[in-house]
């Protein structure tokens, strides 16, 4: 004859999950409980220590505007947004023979030191204050471009930002 037993299992084990449910309910709680803002206090020692201000009034102001001017310059350098301070010149690779070329309005090759020379300094001087940057296309179709002809390209625009745009 089977004989159920004296003390059932379950007395036992709804306490232990009403406490790992609350347990559990305590955790989801502590981002909100937390306080993950305060800052944590810095040593005195590793203040940065600061410089007596001078006491004449036109030093003084001197370096407020100085500072002015440059938190102006900071913040626009900031908010401007990477096409607002670049100037792009597209240059693209003939498939045929692999020479630099641009358009302005017509045709311009690039077959010499002296050419390369004298598209960096127009575009420059165009630019103003944006940073000129050239953007050299290679042909979307196959070409016989030579290593030759990429390490001269290179050369040419060593000094100044450029990138490849290889498909």
């Amino acid at each position: 004859m089977i004989v159920s037993p004296r003390k059932s299992v379950t007395r036992f084990f709804i306490p232990l999950i009403d406490v790992l449910i609350l347990l559990f309910c305590m955790f989801l709680l502590l981002p909100f409980v937390s306080d993950t803002k305060a800052p944590a206090p810095v040593p005195k020692d590793k203040m940065p220590k600061e410089e007596p201000l001078p006491a004449d009034v036109k030093v003084l102001q001197e370096l407020l505007r100085e500072e002015k001017l440059r938190v102006a310059r900071l913040e626009r350098e900031r908010a401007s947004k990477l096409t607002d301070r670049l100037a792009v010149r597209v240059l693209e690779i003939d498939p045929k023979d692999g020479t630099l070329f641009y358009y302005a309005p017509n045709r311009e090759d690039i077959r010499s030191d002296a050419d390369a020379e004298r598209l960096i300094l127009r575009h420059k001087t165009a630019a103003g204050e944006k940073d000129p940057f050239f953007l050299i296309l290679f042909p979307r179709t196959v070409s016989n471009l030579s290593e030759s002809q990429i390490a001269q390209m290179r050369r040419w625009f060593k000094d100044v930002p450029y990138g490849f745009d290889i498909p």
